[in-house]
């Protein structure tokens, strides 16, 4: 930009003495020397600033850190289950209902993050909901290779797993990530 007013700038002062146009702007183009090495240099300058496509940006970023919030709060929950003075209890009381009510902040952080960053209504989605996005594709993975099978391969045992470790966490992901999905509101 600052190249361009410049040469603009000389160029109207080469008008001004009463040069010709062609003249003025052969002149104005002279102060460039080399002009293939400048614009070389330019786009190597523009390449270094935009170091993060934006995908990385608006998902992958924002639906990591997500994810990462989402395994952390994970963890203890199961640390704690797995005690033995806590074996016998219920998993879905001990696991599950706990990890539901901290999912919603774990949303938000990723919409808001993706929003931040300049990402779309769907990145801001995709990045609130990457932690069972990722978990349905690591399970459908798992069940694909044979990793993990199911004792009693029956559609309603699959349907309850269904709707524990992908429709119930998406929910409660989408109730944190809903005030970041709305376009923010200028300044």
């Amino acid at each position: 930009m600052e190249l361009a007013a410049h040469l603009e700038d000389l160029y109207g002062e080469k008008l001004d003495r009463g040069i010709s146009e062609a003249e003025a702007r052969r002149q104005a183009e002279n102060e460039v020397a080399h002009w293939p090495q400048l614009v070389q240099s330019i786009q190597r300058i523009k390449q270094r600033e935009e170091l993060m496509n934006n995908r990385t940006k608006h998902i992958w970023l924002p639906g990591f850190a997500n994810l990462a919030a989402a395994m952390i709060l994970l963890t203890p929950l199961i640390s704690v289950s797995m005690q033995s003075r806590f074996l016998g209890r219920s998993p879905l009381l001990m696991v599950l209902l706990p990890w539901l009510c901290l999912l919603p902040l774990c949303g938000a952080a990723g919409a808001y993050l993706s929003r931040r960053a300049g990402g779309n209504l769907s990145a801001r989605v995709v990045a609130g909901l990457f932690p069972t996005i990722a978990l349905l594709t690591l399970g459908s993975m798992l069940v694909v290779t044979r990793q993990l099978t199911f004792a009693h391969p029956e559609w309603e045992y699959g349907a309850i797993a269904l709707a524990v470790t992908v429709v119930l966490p998406s929910v409660t992901l989408l109730i944190g990530a809903a005030p970041f999905l709305r376009t923010a509101k200028p300044r």
